[in-house]
């Protein structure tokens, strides 16, 4: 059971007050037969923290009397809460008003002050993913969606009929274009209602772009405030770092990340130089580019990143590369893709010097692999569902990378290569590798 919680204020309830309960907000009366006047303080009940019906909550009412009389408490509106003693109980959602009355006595008139507070309703979180795009066929599609509230129905409409209609949980196709769906929830005295609502290409019809990344401000910033991190290569010939010298060999290593002053590109290399030559022998090493979504500079630690892009029904990642012409040339220019989500799990790394267990964070990642096909910039489009797979499930099992897709943002995104550039006709004593990608213009699903 979802149980919500929040904090009520004193402010704001004055207006409402007035409008409800004549009393509400006032300080005391003087009796007719000419008793002093009292007041009465009554802490505002709304003051504690509150639970939201079905999780029956109890408050404490504290109310005080200037004449030092026994206050009693009444529930101005009981089908919403009731009152026992100096307890209120508070039993659906909505607008609770509570009077305290002291009844005067020992020379002091009668005297009530109200308090008002709200009870909000309790959220429901539905999920409804959607299918997809659908070929304009007769093929009925089944509509999926459950609730954290066990047994209560959810119903479906089509706002689209030219596109699609809608009769219990199955969608019919009727022509070309985005199939509008609405999922609902209804609500009542204790629950909010809610809708979930999704975008289904049918036939020819194609999902709006979303935009990862529309530019770069400069070598280490997107346009959209994302960390763009290109400091992360290496070779075993120098060092295993960017900026490596091998203390051998005296081979050396330099990373090199540039932003197009328009901002249309970046470009990031690892650039090796050898002192030996070379023997026709591959050499270990690795080239990474991570950038990430919009106003992150990290992922989250110890939770969910919320931040990213959001897919819905978007088929493929779309983007613009090149290698530089060295690499391209080689027989394994071959380069990754990685979706990194916003799905955080802890995993346990060792113990640490005192024998303490250690933790480390983990996201949810997806993968799929691409072989350039040429040098020069060239646009290239993985498809979501055939193209990438889990390739981190940080210990979870049964993931289905749609619903992983359709649950958490997109939070970054990382370029790998297969291998580094680790070809070159024998200069002799040197020579200079450089491994480096260059993408061009923005990086959307579609």
């Amino acid at each position: 059971m979802l149980r919500h919680k929040m904090k009520f204020e004193v402010r704001g309830i004055a207006l409402a007050c007035a409008a409800l309960v004549s009393a509400c907000g006032g300080g005391g009366s003087s009796s007719s037969d000419g008793g002093l006047q009292q007041t009465i303080t009554f802490n505002f009940p709304g003051g504690p923290t509150i639970a939201v019906p079905p999780d029956v909550a109890s408050v404490n009412l504290v109310a005080t009397a200037s004449g030092g009389g026994a206050v009693t408490f009444t529930s101005n509106t009981p089908d919403t809460c009731s009152v026992n003693g100096a307890t209120a109980t508070l039993l659906k959602a909505g607008e609770c008003s509570i009077t305290a009355t002291q009844p005067g006595g020992n020379g002091y008139g009668p005297a009530s002050k109200s308090q008002l507070f709200v009870i909000p309703k309790n959220p429901q979180k539905l999920t409804f993913r959607n299918p997809g795009a659908q070929p304009l066929d007769n093929t009925p599609v089944t509509l999926v969606a459950t609730s954290n509230i066990p047994d209560r129905a959810v119903t479906f409409s089509s706002s689209t009929p030219t596109v699609c209609t809608v009769s219990g949980s199955t969608l019919t196709k009727v022509g070309n274009g985005i199939c509008t769906v609405t999922a609902t929830q209804a609500g009542d005295d204790i629950y909010a209602t809610t809708t979930v609502v999704k975008n289904i290409p049918i036939g020819n019809a194609t999902s709006p772009a979303l935009t990862f990344l529309s530019g770069y401000k400069d070598a280490s910033t997107t346009t959209e405030g994302g960390a763009v991190i290109a400091n992360s290569a290496g070779s075993a010939d120098a060092g295993w770092w960017c900026e490596g010298v091998d203390n051998n060999t005296k081979s050396s290593s330099h990373c090199a990340a540039t932003a197009a002053a328009d901002g249309s590109s970046l470009s990031f290399g690892f650039i090796l130089k050898r002192t030996q030559p070379n023997t026709g022998d591959s050499f270990g090493g690795y080239w990474n580019l991570d950038i990430l979504a919009g106003g992150l500079s990290a992922l989250a630690t110890g939770a969910d990143t919320p931040a990213g892009v959001r897919i819905d029904a978007q088929a493929a990642m779309e983007f613009n590369l090149a290698q530089n012409p060295e690499w391209f040339a080689t027989s394994d220019h071959k380069m990754f893709a990685q979706l990194i989500l916003g799905h955080h799990v802890t995993l346990p790394d060792g113990v640490d010097d005192k024998g303490n267990p250690k933790f480390k964070d983990c996201n949810v990642t997806l993968q799929a692999p691409f072989t350039p096909t040429a040098a020069a910039s060239t646009a290239y489009s993985l498809n979501l569902k055939n193209q990438f797979t889990i390739s981190e499930s940080c210990g979870l099992t049964g993931l289905d990378l749609w619903n992983e897709l359709q649950d958490y943002p997109i939070s970054k995104i990382h370029f790998g290569a297969s291998t580094l550039n680790s070809t070159m006709p024998d200069a002799g004593t040197t020579a200079t590798y450089t491994t480096q990608v260059t993408l061009t213009g923005p990086i959307t699903f579609q």
